[in-house]
């Protein structure tokens, strides 16, 4: 069997190298006033990426820039919401779009289910599934299928039944979740937030994932929140609550 491995670059930003890919989910090197540590070096994560999962083009998510630079070197699968398809096909990946219900085979043994998610580009079309004018959802979630292993990245999201029926069918092994929340006071700054972590502790429970990785929660001013505030709630929940791995960032670990 192929190294399972899991490596979190801060905010939503993963690699995942299984199935002997290396896949990238969310990866953001973008400079911006409000991070609070500096980007770090793409250039041996934009060398060795296989392919590209991006959940919704807010620009901590969708990073062309980043894009460009790993199709420069080598062939690139990359997969963006169908309202993104125009933006993301002048940066010189293999892009397709999609759409929840979507599967997509990346190599033999290798498959991506695409999930909903509700967030907004905006507060004022925040917490919907953000659908354009074509009816096509602009926020997603990614289910990568690997090596006897079932991982959920849920991209930015607030938990609704809807969410909850549709993550519960693919039965993960791991969720990685945002955690940093919502509130007024962020929300009065124009900040769409996300699931807080009671919410992901029990979203993850009730899909019936054994591992949360908190995500989210690090990297911008005004929008973090304390992942140990995950363990502390999965503590409390007791039985049938998920495992809380808090990453380390720039570190990697085996699933």
């Amino acid at each position: 069997m192929n190294a399972r491995r899991l490596t979190w670059l801060g905010q939503a930003s993963v690699l995942l190298d299984v199935g002997g890919l290396r896949i990238a989910i969310d990866p953001y090197f973008g400079e911006h006033p409000a991070r609070l540590y500096p980007p770090g070096d793409a250039a041996p994560v934009a060398s060795s990426v296989d392919a590209i999962l991006v959940t919704h083009e807010h620009l901590d998510h969708f990073d062309p820039t980043f894009i460009r630079q790993a199709a420069v070197s080598r062939h690139v699968t990359l997969l963006v919401p169908t309202p993104l398809l125009d933006r993301a096909s002048a940066l010189g990946a293999d892009v397709t779009g999609v759409q929840p219900g979507d599967r997509v085979t990346l190599a033999p043994g290798v498959e991506v289910a695409v999930l909903p998610a509700w967030h907004g580009l905006t507060l004022a079309d925040g917490y919907a599934e953000g659908r354009d004018a074509q009816g096509h959802a602009r926020f997603l979630g990614y289910v990568v299928v690997a090596d006897g292993l079932t991982i959920y990245h849920a991209g930015d999201t607030i938990v609704t039944p809807e969410l909850v029926a549709a993550a519960s069918q693919e039965h993960s092994d791991v969720a990685l979740l945002p955690t940093n929340g919502r509130d007024a006071q962020r929300e009065a700054a124009g900040i769409v937030g996300n699931m807080d972590g009671r919410e992901a502790v029990e979203f993850a429970a009730i899909i019936g994932a054994r591992t949360l990785i908190p995500l989210h929660w690090d990297l911008f001013a005004g929008n973090t929140s304390d992942p140990q505030d995950v363990v502390t709630v999965a503590e409390a929940h007791g039985a049938g609550a998920p495992a809380v791995v808090v990453p380390v960032r720039d570190a990697s670990f085996e699933l």
